[in-house]
Formats: structure tokens, sequence, C-alpha cells
């Protein structure tokens, strides 16, 4: 699988980038993620409230302003609580509110940090908490939890106790106050799935079942939903995906593609019928009231490569509306002013694989054009092609890419001007190996260098041809001491010369080397 993506080094330059494992499965990841509509902002309905798809995958981004939070209305009485909820933010200020709860005179409920210090609190009694970190940059999922009859108050962060004291214990939470996100010391950074419960939880299964609660839960007696109704000041609402995605799909990188698994119960708006991979022939393999399954082919479905690493490749697909564009936007499209109206844009999925072998080098070319003089039109008409045998009549398929070739065989390359009207003839001007994508690559062999064979390198092989705008040669397939299972990559520089110029570099050949 794969395709052809551009890049410039200096004056012109095409890039080529295919790959085809010898490989087993490692890990994954996913990108892209953009399943609900109206994603740009929620709308009330006809009763004042988030149609039910949407009240999930939202989250609510403070910028430290003052008069910047979230708030909702307790109405029952409390004997225990737990609050769960996940954020990310910056630790570069001394005070901040994550959440509180009380009324004007009394905080009855808070987690917040001051002077640079974690607290708990409950009915005004605080615990410092400063032992661990409660914010990071990326996602975090928090639990607080109390119990009246014990008094234990304890934090919980990404499933393991960080925090833990005895608060009040005998002691209730009334109920008629304001539950408030950010607030009095103000807050910079991301909170989602904010929910409180009327339940303690105290067991290692219960504190991690939470972290899968990435909605707006009906059994929490003050839902997410009812933050997002109630903004104060300069909160921004705005499209959550990452910890949604995690909560409602699984991955599982398989030795001969990848399978993706929705849970259909956050997808309760898509017709299965109407999904596709990137090649639209490819539908879900399995269809139930629970799960939608789709399996894509590292060979086929349009999977792709998108990024090599010295001994491993990234292979991507896409699930997505049939008939809908695939991921890639252009610059002039990257904005509209169009409502969208419940449309899936794509749903990006993500494995890495590592070579098993280190006895067979694997090639993937790419190519560098450039010229010293004169105007080239387009960048995007020169090849390089990878041939099976030396009469270059069988070439290497896109789905072969990059090829595994066994030790001293040879490597039949070709690279060819596609369009004529551009020049009439080229030279190989370099050709350069790499052991990843970068052409700059501190470790890196040269095949041809200012037009010639490497003068130590016995095995390259120049091929006459009598079409223009083309030229041949192979070498004997080698691996790199340092990194002997990656991918080997082909960087080529092409000259553009006149052959009827009896001084150009066509003309002259290798008759000045």
């Amino acid at each position: 699988p794969g395709g052809f993506s551009f890049r410039k080094f200096n004056a012109m330059l095409l890039s080529t980038s295919l790959c085809f494992p010898w490989l087993i499965f490692c890990t994954s990841a996913f990108d892209n993620f953009l399943p609900f509509p109206n994603v740009t902002t929620p709308s009330l309905n006809k009763n004042g409230a988030y149609p039910e798809s949407l009240q999930s995958n939202f989250k609510l981004a403070f910028s430290n302003r003052y008069g910047e939070y979230a708030d909702a209305q307790l109405n029952q009485t409390l004997h225990s609580f737990t609050v769960s909820l996940w954020l990310w933010g910056t630790e570069k200020y001394a005070s901040l509110s994550i959440f509180t709860y009380g009324n004007s005179t009394r905080y009855s409920v808070a987690l917040l940090r001051k002077n640079y210090s974690y607290y708990v609190g409950i009915n005004g009694r605080y615990h410092n908490c400063s032992s661990y970190s409660l914010l990071s940059s990326s996602p975090s999922h928090l639990l607080v939890t109390w119990n009246s009859g014990w008094g234990n108050v304890s934090v919980y962060k990404d499933g393991y106790q960080v925090c833990t004291a005895n608060l009040q214990q005998g002691g209730v939470i009334e109920k008629g106050g304001e539950f408030r996100i950010g607030g009095s010391y103000g807050f910079r950074g991301e909170i989602a799935y904010l929910n409180v419960y009327n339940t303690f939880t105290n067991t290692t299964e219960d504190v991690r079942s939470y972290r899968r609660r990435s909605f707006s839960d009906p059994s929490a007696i003050i839902p997410w939903n009812a933050f997002l109704l109630n903004t104060h000041g300069t909160v921004r609402i705005l499209p959550e995906y990452d910890i949604f995605k995690n909560t409602f799909t699984r991955l599982k990188c398989h030795p001969t593609g990848m399978e993706l698994i929705l849970l259909r119960v956050g997808f309760n708006f898509l017709d299965p019928r109407e999904l596709v991979l990137l090649n639209d022939a490819c539908r879900p393999t399995l269809v139930n009231s629970t799960h939608v399954i789709f399996f894509a082919n590292l060979s086929d479905c349009g999977t792709e490569v998108i990024e090599y690493r010295y001994s491993s490749v990234l292979y991507h697909n896409e699930v997505r509306l049939r008939g809908s564009p695939s991921r890639v936007v252009r610059q002039a499209d990257a904005i509209n002013r169009t409502r969208v109206e419940g449309k899936l844009r794509s749903i990006s999925f993500d494995c890495w694989y590592y070579m098993t072998t280190v006895h067979q080098p694997i090639y993937a070319p790419h190519i560098t054009s450039f010229h010293k003089g004169g105007k080239i039109g387009s960048t995007n008409g020169y090849k390089i092609t990878l041939y099976h045998n030396s009469n270059f009549s069988h070439a290497f398929t896109e789905q072969e890419y990059p090829i595994n070739v066994e030790m001293e065989k040879e490597v039949f390359v070709e690279v060819a001007l596609l369009r004529r009207e551009q020049s009439p003839d080229i030279w190989i001007n370099r050709c350069r190996a790499t052991p990843s994508a970068d052409y700059w690559d501190p470790v890196r062999y040269d095949l041809i260098e200012d037009g010639c064979p490497n003068a130590t390198d016995d095995h390259i092989q120049y091929y006459n041809t009598s079409r223009l705008g083309v030229r041949r040669f192979s070498f004997q397939t080698f691996r790199f001491n340092d990194y002997p299972s990656a991918v080997v990559f082909l960087h080529c520089q092409i000259q553009f010369c006149d052959p009827a110029d009896a001084y150009s570099r066509c003309r002259r050949g290798l008759n000045i080397c």
C-alpha cells in the first residue's frame, strides 16, 4: 500500500513513500476523530437541552480569566459523593480552582491549588495533597470520593490513589449550593466529563470504571451536560475526541491488518450501511446490535504508510461516510462556513509494525529533482521505479513496496521524466541510501556521486536506453550495520539537460567519471 507524498528539499524535490510489511504488530494510535454532528458549537433543542448524542463529546476550555466558570445546582443532601472528571492544563500558576461546591461564605467540597499546593476540602477542613501533581499537558482522569460514615476522602489520578485523609466524619453536604468548575482562583486548561454521584467509591475496579464514563452520565446526580448549559465569562465549549474515542472504539493490530471496533452506544446516530474505509469497496465485516467492526488489510482497502522509523512503519486507514473525501485537505479548503448536520468526517486509526527480519534489506524509493539553471515547470512529473529484472519489463507494484530483497541480489532502478515537455532529457546526479526518510540522515551511503557511480563500489551498473528522459542503473543489496532491520530509502537527485548540447551532462554521461 502507499501513495506519493511531496516534499521540498532545495530547488525542486519529489518524495515517494511506499511500504509493505514483513512485520509484526507493535502498538497503535488514533488521529482526526470527528464523530459527532454540529461539532463547531452545541445547540439547544426546543426543550432547552442538548440532543442526547451531543451531550458526550464536549470539553470546557479555560484561559485563567476572571469570571470564567461553569456551574450547576445540587438538589439533594449528600452523605457520600464521587466526582469524576478529565482534565489537562498547566501548573505554572500558584493558585487555581478545579472545582468547588458551597455558597458565598464556605466551600463544602473543594479541589483547588493555593500557593503551589493542592488541597482537597470537606466542609471547611482541608488536607494538603501536594505529594503528587494533578495536572499535566495530556488528559488525566481524576476522581474525588468521600464517605460520611468513615470521614474518608480520597483522590485518584488515572486509577491510582494519590491522596487520602479523614475529614468531617459524620458530616453531610447540604443541598442547595452551587457546584462550580473553575471560579474564584481561576483555571487554565481544559476539563471534560465531570459527573457528580451520590455514592462512595473504594475499590480499584470501581475507580477505574469511572474512566470509561466519557459522556454525560444519566445516573449522575449532576451530569456533565448540566455544566455545558451553564457557562460564564469567556469559557469556550469545544468538541472533545481523544477521550471519547478511547471509550467507544477498540483497535487490534494483527499481522495482516488492522481491526477497528466501534461500540454502537457511542455512535447511535450512524448508519453502518453508509460507512466505508478509504477504499469505498471496504465495508464493515460485522454489524450487530452492539458493535460495528472493520478490518483493513495492510495491502488493501486504501491502507497506507504515513510514517517510517528505523525498523518500523506506521500504517493508516480511516472509517468515513461513503462518498465523503479522505483526510487530505488543501490549505484553501481548511475552513468553511457551512453548518455540519449530523455528518461523520472520519475515524482514523493507525498501527505501528516492527520488521521481523534482519537478513533481508527492504527498500523504499525517494526522488529528489533539481535544475542548475533555467526553469522547470511542475515538480510532480518525475518518478523512480524499482524492477524485478535487468530488462526492466516487470516493475514492482505499489503494493509490494518497500521491496524485500535477499542479500547480494540486484536492485534495478529506473528514474523517468513523466512530462516530456518539461525537459528533453535527465541525468542522475546523485543517489543516496539512508535508514530513514531523511535525506540528510548522518547514516548514509552514496551509490552515485556527481553523476558517477561510487568509485569504491564495484556492484553499481548503468544500463543504456534509447528513451529520452529515462535513466537506469542497478546495485547490489546491502544493509546498514547500525540499523540492520531498517527500511533502506533511496534518494535520487536528477539533473535536466539538453541532449543536443555537446557539453551537457547528459551528452558526456559516464565519459567524465
